[in-house]
This record gives C-alpha cells, structure tokens and sequence, in this order.
C-alpha cells in the first residue's frame, strides 16, 4: 500500500510538472507568434527604387478582374499560396503612367502565371499597349508557351520570343457543357422549367441532353463574332494577314507535322513569333538594352512595385465620379466574396447618394445575371441616384447579360466593349422536385390543406397545377416588366425591344447597331462620359469600395506586405534556431519558391511565411 501511495505522489507529480511544463510552453510559443504578427504589422521593407533605367515587367497573376475580392484574399492567407487575381486597373493604371515615364526604356510581358482574361479585356489592354508603343518604347514579350488570352496581349509587342520547347495554342471561343437530364430521369428528379425567351438556354443542361437548335445558332452566332474579332485584333497587331492566323489555327497538325512535331518551329514559320529561346537568353538581350543588376538579369522593375513608387496622394476635396464594380452573379442577401450582394449594393449606391462630393456614379459590370428581385433593388436604388440629378452611367466589362444588363438598362448612358458579351433579356426559373424519386425509394407523400397553394410548392410533393400556372404568369410579368425597361431606358420602340430580346446574347459591338447600349468604349471613357452629364470641369474619380472588417484589412495587409526581407530572415532564425526549428520540414518546403521569386526580382509575402511558420511551432509541440 505504501508503495503505491508513494508512486502515486510520484505519477501525481511529474503529472503537474508535465501540465506547468506545457502550460508555459503553450504561453512561449503564443508570444512568439504574437512577435511573428507584431513585425509583419509593423514592419515595411525598404522603399523600392525605379532604375535610372529599367524595363518595366508586366506579369499579371490568376484571373484578370475588375476588382479584386479582399475576402478572397483573406481566403488564400489562410488555404495557402493561391496567385491572386490581378485587378485590370493596375495594369492599364502601370502601362499608361510607364509611357510618359522616362526611366522606363521598354516593357516586358511575361504572361505564363495569367490564366483567365475576357475579351472584352484582352481589347483594353490592347489598346493600352498600342499607347505604349506611341511613346516610342519598345515591347518585348517572352513566354515557355502562349495560351489563348496570353498571345492577344503578346502580339502587341515588338518582339514576341517563345521557349524552344514551347508552343502557341489558339483553339479558338466556345467548348461543351454538361447535360444532366437522362442523370435526373434515372433519379426520378421532375425539372420543372419557367421561361420566356426561346434563347433563353440556362436550363437546358436540366432538361435536354444537347443544345437547342435555337441555342446553337444562338451561341455559334456569338463565338464566331467574337473569334473573328480576335483574330482580326491579332493579325493587326503583329501585322498579319488574317487568313494567315486563320491558317494556323485550321490546320494546326498539318503544320506541325511538315517540321516533325516542334510546335514552336511551326508558330514561328508562321510568322506568329520572331524568335525562340530559353528564359536565360532573353535576359542577357535585354540587359544589353536596359543594362544588367547584380543578380545577372536584367535591370527591371515588377509593375506592382513601380505602382507604389509612382503612386500620388489624391488631391484636395473636390467634386467626384464614384466608380462601383458590379463582378459575379447577382443574388439577393448580404454579401458574399465572388458575388454581387443587393444589401451590399445598395448601400454603397445609398452612401454615394447622399455624399455631397459625388455629383455622378460608373458602374462597372461583369455579370452573367442572377436573381430578378435582386437585380431591381439594384437598379432601384440606382433610379434613385437619378432622380436627385446624379447621372448613372453603366460600363460593361467582359460580360453584362440578363441581370447585368438589367441592373444596366436605365442608367443615362451604356458603355460597352466592342467584344462585350450582353443581351440575354429574357427571364427563366428552374424548379427540381422529388416525389417520384421519393416513390422509388418508398417513401410516400401526403397531407390536407385549405387552398390549392397550401400543398402546390412542396418539392418533397411536387408542384400543383395552380402553382405551375402562377409560377408561369409571374415569369411573363417578369419579362414583361424587362421589356419595359429596356424601351423605356434606351428610347427604343417596344416592338424593337421584343425583336431583340428572347434571351438573344450579342456583342458589344451588335448591341450598338441594336440601340441597347449607346456608345463602344473602356472604363475610362465612361467616366469622362459622366463628369461631362455631371457639368463637371474639374474632378477627380474615387472607388466606392465596401467597408472591410478589420480581420479583411489585416489580412489584406499581410498579403501585400513586402517581401522575405534580412530583417525577416533574422527573425525565424532568432525565433525558430534556439528551439531546433530552423527550417522546419513545413517551412523549408517554401525554400525552392522563395529562391525562385527573389532571382526573379518579385515579392514573397511574409504572410505566407508566418503562416506556415506557426503551423511548424505548433506542430512541433
């Protein structure tokens, strides 16, 4: 007995040092990650200079967008390195301010990490760069491989280089979609469809299993104009034929198979590209025209750096033109990363109502569509701006069709790209229900109610009839009530409008000989257009962001913070060396990446290092 008391006491002991042990173990390592956030806070790397003479590098990352989502970057603090979509702004924003920039001798588009681009973007650039080139400045684009989107922008440069082992791939607009309606008759799932429009298509993917003759040649008719735009946009640039793009593209395997399969022989024989090497041998050219830095390539400087070097506080308070962008679906609710929230929406419309410096209000639309109510609190509020003498115009981005054309239709003016996907004005409801999928199972449904409605809408039971006929009615009022619209905001006969509508999709371009939008044009021009309704000499354009919570703003900070400084280095080693985690197995996983940024002269930003590092000190306990 006694021997078990005494190793009780003994267990009970060393126990309650185990327990004080971890306890202060926990509080360290707390304080040291409280260091970690402290520094990335609080901290800034040195200013970065702009050579006396530099190229200036244009590598957009992920998608290009109207307005980057601050959400969506908190996300990727959190899941890990994500590339971070790049807002079109800042490219035109560096390639318009690098033009009259006498430190910057040429630019260099280095395109391989953009992996989405509409259109409607690809244009904008375009013409961005044909500015560039005015100012007598040379554009050189390198790439190991050029998509789609990424040769638009390349066949502006003076010269377009292209990995030996590379290819150009132009496989042209359109694609397949998937058919789900022999899926839901096994499952014996009724899809029930409400629409007016017989191009109206969103749901056919629901009932049928292929495309519409009407969708089709509805959705042909749109890829072909937007290819032979593309093409023809192309061929300008480099000062081609068309047909000898079109060549290319028809008859890639004849092509490649006259040089044995080298992909990269048969762009450049085509005239596509004017030279083929590696990445260390279009550095050396460069450097002999802009000179060489320490590391061996060429003096450079990445165009989110030199944003910040050239970036300029904004004048004294003046009249302003509020630009609101308007990306993703539109839905109903508060808001919500990659969405376009009506709550949201309509507040920030409702703040630039009732600020006395915002005499005039862009919208800046990319959108498929959505949800009919929310899109009219949106376009409502819009009214409203109006009404008190504020003009509205609407700026179409790569797509502004059903709901975004909506929310577009009665604004002053609209303002589209020639390459804008828009129209679509129709209106479609699709609603699934599941009674003779519950029968299959054994499961049955049943029940009273004192109206034919009480037990019409039940998705475990069905639709009635009379719920069928009332959901039908309430989808003409809808697209009856779009029509009027359109008419009523474009000035355009109604018969022309119903001529135009049934869910029809068109161009930017067909929308202006169509009458339902008023002038082709970028985002800057549909500024000028409203400051010019507004009466307005003297004005500055403001972005009417939404109001972030301070976990965005931190998060978005750290994102954006500098890059793996001295200064950081020393900080994981002083916290990490003493405790045997100098580059811990999660940590040292980023090594190969950190090197690769810092010979590239880009930034890793220090959140990723935090990140990762406080995992490793927690996993370490």
């Amino acid at each position: 007995m006694a021997e078990r008391s005494v190793f009780r006491r003994l267990s009970g002991g060393l126990g309650r040092g185990i327990d004080v042990v971890r306890t202060w173990l926990g509080r360290l390592f707390f304080l040291l990650a409280l260091v970690v956030v402290l520094f990335v806070l609080f901290s800034s790397p040195g200013p970065v200079q702009v050579p006396s003479t530099a190229a200036l590098v244009l590598a957009p990352t992920g998608n290009i967008v109207e307005k980057r989502d601050s959400a969506a970057l908190g996300m990727s603090f959190l899941t890990g390195p994500v590339a971070q979509d790049t807002e079109l702004r800042e490219l035109l924003d560096a390639i318009d301010t690098a033009a009259d920039d006498e430190r910057i001798a040429s630019l260099v588009l280095s395109l391989d990490d953009m992996t989405g681009i509409s259109p409607a973007q690809l244009e904008t650039l375009g013409n961005a760069l044909e500015r560039f080139r005015e100012s007598d400045k040379p554009i050189h684009a390198y790439g190991d491989y050029f998509s789609q989107g990424q040769y638009a922008l390349a066949a502006h440069a003076d010269s377009i280089t292209l990995h030996p082992l590379g290819n150009v791939l132009l496989p042209g607009y359109g694609g397949n979609q998937l058919f789900f309606s022999g899926l839901l008759e096994r499952l014996n799932v009724n899809v029930h469809v409400f629409r007016v429009g017989e191009f109206k298509s969103a749901a056919e993917p629901y009932t049928r299993m292929d495309l519409s003759d009407e969708a089709r040649a509805d959705n042909q008719a749109l890829v072909d104009a937007l290819w032979q735009r593309y093409i023809e946009q192309a061929a300008r640039a480099r000062d081609l034929d068309p047909d000898t793009i079109t060549d290319y593209t028809m008859n890639l395997p004849e092509r490649v198979g006259a040089v044995q399969g080298d992909m990269a022989r048969a762009a450049l024989d085509q005239g596509l590209v004017d030279e083929l090497a590696g990445i260390d041998e279009f550095r050396q050219r460069m450097a002999s025209r802009v000179g060489s830095r320490e590391e061996g390539s060429f003096r450079q400087i990445h165009f989110r750096d030199y944003l910040a070097t050239t970036a300029t506080p904004l004048p004294s308070p003046q009249p302003q033109v509020a630009v609101l962008v308007a990306e993703g679906t539109i839905m109903s609710g508060p808001y919500a990363p990659g969405v376009i929230s009506d709550e949201d929406m309509v507040q920030r419309i409702r703040r630039a109502r009732n600020d006395n410096n915002i005499r005039a209000l862009v919208l800046r639309v990319n959108s498929p569509g959505g949800g009919m109510l929310a899109s009219e609190a949106i376009r409502s509020e819009l009214a409203l701006m109006q009404a008190e003498g504020k003009p509205v115009v609407a700026s179409m981005g790569g797509t502004a069709a059903s709901g975004g054309y909506w929310i577009s239709a009665t604004a002053d003016q609209i303002w589209a790209s020639p390459a804008t996907v828009t129209g679509s004005i129709g209106v479609i409801s699709v609603v699934p229900t599941f009674e003779d999928a519950l029968s299959e199972v054994g499961v049955g449904t049943d029940g009273v109610g004192t109206t034919p409605l009480t037990l019409g809408s039940d998705p475990l039971g069905g639709l009635s009839d009379s719920m069928q006929q009332l959901l039908q009615q309430s989808i003409n009022h809808a697209y009856e009530r779009f029509i009027t619209l359109v008419a009523d905001g474009r000035s355009l006969p109604r018969d022309e409008v119903e001529a135009l509508a049934g869910g029809r999709v068109m161009t930017g371009a067909e929308a202006l000989e169509a009458g339902l939008v008023d002038a082709t044009g970028d985002l800057e021009q549909a500024i000028e257009a409203s400051a010019e309704l507004a009466d307005l000499d003297d004005w500055q354009a403001v972005s009417l962001e939404r109001p972030r919570s301070l976990l965005e703003q931190f998060l978005e900070q750290a994102m954006q913070a500098g890059s793996e400084s001295p200064a950081m280095q020393g900080l994981v080693d002083t916290v990490a060396g003493p405790l045997g985690l100098v580059y811990p197995e999660r940590v040292r996983g980023w090594q190969p990446l950190m090197t690769a940024m810092r010979q590239s002269g880009s930034s890793m930003p220090r959140a990723w290092l935090l990140c990762e590092l406080c995992v490793s000190l927690s996993a370490s306990r």
